[in-house]
């Protein structure tokens, strides 16, 4: 019985451990002030990825020795001269208090603190709109070919006839193409925010290391 109750009471920190840590992946809301460029990389960034917003805001958080780093780096004069627009956000408890401790003990408001770190991702949407780009000129490439593929297939079946095996053979394999062409052309447009959305002003905007 003794053995029973020590192990018992030995279990509650671990208890309590898995508990601090269900309570810190909770799902909260938080409204920042941000330039629109920086919301705009956010998003793209987390359908390009595809993972939650929520994702990348425990990714930039995690690191607090670099938020403090961040916030220290902010110039005395923050006063908002660029644009920017209020944006809620879903975040996780224990990325909020993280933010809400380093701006308590380190100059800069939360937002301003956000909007650095977000430009940490910089370097990862640089590489995807790279990619973007080679994606963009490979489906040039693709769609010539599909255009050509059609038209083969239309020349086979005005020599042999639509009922000819041999067409019979050749026209699921377009029907696959098509396919396939569809789902590529979907990957394409999902991309092509990457392309439209200007940081170079956004860019600029980072402190020197």
């Amino acid at each position: 019985m003794d053995r029973l109750v020590i192990q018992n009471q030995g279990d509650i920190p671990q208890q309590s451990d898995k508990i601090d840590g269900l309570l810190g992946k909770k799902s909260v809301r938080a409204t920042f002030k941000l330039r629109p460029e920086a919301i705009e990389m956010l998003s793209i960034l987390a359908a390009q990825l595809g993972i939650k917003q929520k994702s990348l805001f425990d990714y930039l958080m995690e690191d607090e020795d670099e938020l403090y780093a961040i916030a220290e780096s902010l110039p005395d004069d923050t006063a908002e001269k660029e644009q920017r627009v209020q944006k809620t956000f879903v975040v996780s408890q224990k990325s909020l208090t993280t933010l809400e401790v380093v701006t308590k003990h380190a100059p800069g408001s939360r937002s301003e603190i956000i909007e650095r770190s977000i430009q940490r991702l910089l370097p990862v949407f640089v590489i995807e709109r790279e990619r973007q780009d080679k994606r963009e000129k490979a489906f040039a490439m693709i769609k010539n070919h599909f255009k050509q593929a059609k038209v083969l297939q239309d020349e086979i079946k005005q020599l042999v006839g639509k009922d000819d095996s041999l067409f019979s053979l050749i026209k699921p394999l377009t029907v696959q193409y098509a396919k396939a062409f569809a789902e590529i052309k979907k990957l394409v447009d999902k991309g092509k925010r990457l392309s439209e959305l200007p940081i170079d002003a956004f860019a600029g905007d980072q402190p020197e290391s």
